[in-house]
């Protein structure tokens, strides 16, 4: 079975901080070897994506302060999840990444490739 490949999701998270979270909203922040990079990444593509999401309500992106604020709704989008991709050890998020790109993520890598935007794959375990 051919998954996407995590990779990119692995070097961005240890960049990524959590500065605050209530169920509800999170804000993330990302470390200084980043920012430059959000700066050029497509946010309106980023926008389109997180919204094909079940549970997103809001997504604001600031480049230049290398953060980003999600609203959602925390009965959909379990507070903990949030926890477990940014902070857990990889091989929990690695495994809970696995499964939502399988079940509450698909429309969103959906989303992606409708929009053009290029979702990599890997034709092996990872």
């Amino acid at each position: 079975m051919t998954q996407v490949d995590l990779g990119p999701f692995l070097a961005v998270r240890r960049h990524l901080r959590i500065a605050h979270h209530i169920p509800g909203r999170i804000r993330l922040r990302a470390g200084p070897a980043i920012v430059k990079d959000l700066g050029a990444v497509d946010s309106k593509a980023i926008d389109r994506i997180l919204r094909a999401l079940d549970g997103i309500k809001d997504v604001r992106i600031n480049p230049g302060a290398g953060s980003v604020v999600v609203e959602y709704r925390p009965e959909t989008i379990k507070p903990d999840w949030w926890e477990t991709l940014i902070l857990g050890r990889e091989a929990a998020a690695v495994g809970l990444m696995h499964r939502l790109l399988e079940n509450e993520l698909a429309s969103a890598v959906s989303a992606a490739e409708a929009a053009g935007i290029s979702v990599p794959v890997s034709s092996g375990n990872s």
